[in-house]
């Protein structure tokens, strides 16, 4: 069983960077991509503290790269990473995260 849950606001932005990727770059590189973010989504899962902390942005949350784009997660108290949101790297996280 995974140790991470996807928010909504996550499963739409990982579904907006499938769309995205697809189209600009084809569909061998979406599945690429898209299974790129599920084995980091497993790493994180596994290892909920390889991220960096940004608790400026909200206590607990950390941050992960992952190509062209920042995984922020927190550890839930049920003992899961929560995957809460997919920015691409050149978005202001606060904009989005707040």
């Amino acid at each position: 069983m995974p140790k991470f849950k996807l928010s909504r606001k996550a499963k739409a932005d990982l579904k907006s960077i499938a769309l995205y990727t697809e189209r600009e770059w084809g569909r061998d590189q979406r599945n690429h991509y898209i299974l790129q973010f599920d084995q980091c989504f497993h790493l994180l899962g596994e290892n909920p503290n390889l991220g960096q902390a940004c608790d400026e942005i909200s206590p607990g949350y950390r941050h992960y790269p992952q190509g062209s784009h920042i995984i922020f997660y927190r550890l839930a108290t049920e003992g899961f990473v929560e995957i809460i949101r997919i920015l691409h790297k050149r978005m202001l996280p606060e904009g989005h995260l707040l």
